[in-house]
């Protein structure tokens, strides 16, 4: 979703700062330098255009820089970082060109040229820099520099020349004691190399292939990297970072205290067998969280001797209230299919509630439209559960290539007998057939592309 509307900005017709009216304000409001020509703010860590405007922050940003609503959105792809680019002179020429690693033999793309002056949001880099912007102004001056966060400081990186005003906000400040956690030793002693840690407002997630394959991993099967790996799905800025289980055997699991209160979660071993890692969207209830702990789950004592034990562990998020609450975790995850006369459709549900569903055309056998979301329990029965869903995004493979959209979709679907069928119930007309019942891959006799 691209949007082209114009953003007028009055001209400067002084370099310090002046008064004005009408969308001048736009620009003028920045604490101008004279050797300013462009101010760049640093606006969070989101995964694409259609998931900034639907966060949280998006309304608190938009109030903070009017700019972002009509300025020219820039997809770099790869990227996972948003800046908002604004020129100081409204008849400057602004451009943003290909850099670092990713340019191909043939020369750097050019993704963004206009002589408008206009505000820009730029999304870029996924894990470096990978544009260069280049601003010159109706005097003739120009700067070039590559938006990008300092990880040790949180602040954007110095330009290689003067003329980049820092207009960012603040990153959050780090909650104490959240900030960097090791998953520790098994039964042997042996530490299991997975750690997570906040950098500049990212969980970052590190693995060990060597202990992992010493406790039945098969490294072949390794969908991380060995070392560091980007965690995606962030969608805004984190504060906190916990590292725990949840179950009766090693099963790591990351909290991530987002700078509003709420928490997310990312399944550490799904993501290693499947790919990612990925967070949760935000999970429902949780409010003003201040921290997290680990403790027994499913408690029960013994007769004889008076003690109580605890079955599994689990995570507790900790709020303001002095609220104690149990981090949800999606146990019937995996694979679900159903077909129609026209397409098989192949569901996954990840453990920790995230979604895709990827329709594939029964004559082609090739994917011609997906979708992936977020979703949560809503309401817990003896024999059926019913859920809550939210879509942010879907893709269509047309004639020329791969199509996406993000406008939101909600609804409900139901998992009867310990999630060994699904009924789902949509509403729209873009969405997939209502009344599907998606069976667990675990069950099928024989292969669904089979009729």
């Amino acid at each position: 979703m691209k949007k082209s509307l114009y953003l007028g900005l009055a001209a400067l017709l002084l370099p310090a700062l002046v008064a004005c009216k009408g969308k001048g304000q736009q620009a003028a409001q920045f604490a101008w330098q004279d050797e300013d020509i462009v101010a760049v703010a640093f606006l969070g860590y989101y995964d694409s255009f259609g998931e900034f405007e639907q966060s949280p922050s998006y309304p608190r940003l938009t109030k903070t820089f009017p700019q972002i609503v009509e300025a020219k959105q820039v997809d770099t792809e790869p990227g996972r970082e948003i800046y908002l680019v604004v020129p100081r002179d409204p008849m400057s020429t602004l451009a943003v060109n290909e850099a670092g690693s990713y340019i191909p033999e043939d020369g750097p793309a050019v993704f963004y040229r206009s002589e408008e002056g206009r505000p820009i949001l730029l999304l870029n880099n996924w894990e470096e820099p990978n544009t260069q912007i280049v601003c010159t102004d109706n005097q003739g001056r120009s700067v070039t520099y590559s938006p990008a966060l300092d990880r040790k400081s949180g602040k954007l990186r110095k330009a290689a020349q003067q003329g980049v005003r820092d207009i960012s906000l603040p990153l959050p400040e780090p909650l104490k004691g959240y900030t960097e956690f090791d998953y520790g030793e098994d039964f042997d002693g042996n530490n299991l190399g997975i750690r997570v840690r906040l950098e500049a407002g990212a969980p970052v997630l590190t693995i060990s292939y060597a202990p992992l394959a010493n406790i039945g991993f098969d490294e072949d099967n390794f969908r991380l990297n060995d070392g560091e790996n980007t965690i995606y799905g962030i969608n805004g800025v984190c504060k906190g970072v916990f590292l725990g289980t949840i179950g009766q055997d090693y099963n790591p699991v990351i909290c991530a205290l987002m700078e509003d209160g709420t928490v997310k979660m990312c399944s550490v071993f799904y993501a290693v067998h499947h790919g990612g890692p990925e967070l949760s969207g935000v999970l429902p209830g949780f409010k003003d969280v201040t921290g997290f702990e680990s403790g027994g789950g499913g408690p029960w004592k013994d007769e004889e001797s008076g003690e109580t034990f605890y079955e599994y562990e689990t995570i507790y998020a900790l709020d303001a209230r002095g609220g104690r609450t149990e981090i949800p975790y999606f146990v019937n995850y995996g694979t679900y299919y159903s077909k129609d006369e026209r397409y098989i459709y192949e569901a996954t549900l990840s453990p920790d509630w995230n979604y895709n569903l990827v329709c594939i055309s029964r004559d082609e056998y090739a994917p011609q439209e997906g979708y992936a979301g977020w979703f949560f329990e809503k309401e817990a029965g003896d024999s059926v559960q019913k859920f809550s869903f939210s879509r942010y995004s879907r893709m269509n493979m047309g004639d020329e290539g791969f199509e996406y959209d993000y406008k939101p979709l909600s609804g409900t679907f139901t998992a009867a007998e310990r999630g060994l069928s699904y009924e789902i119930s949509l509403a729209g007309s873009d969405a997939f057939p209502s009344g599907l019942t998606f069976q667990d891959e675990r069950l099928l006799e024989k292969s669904i592309y089979d009729d």
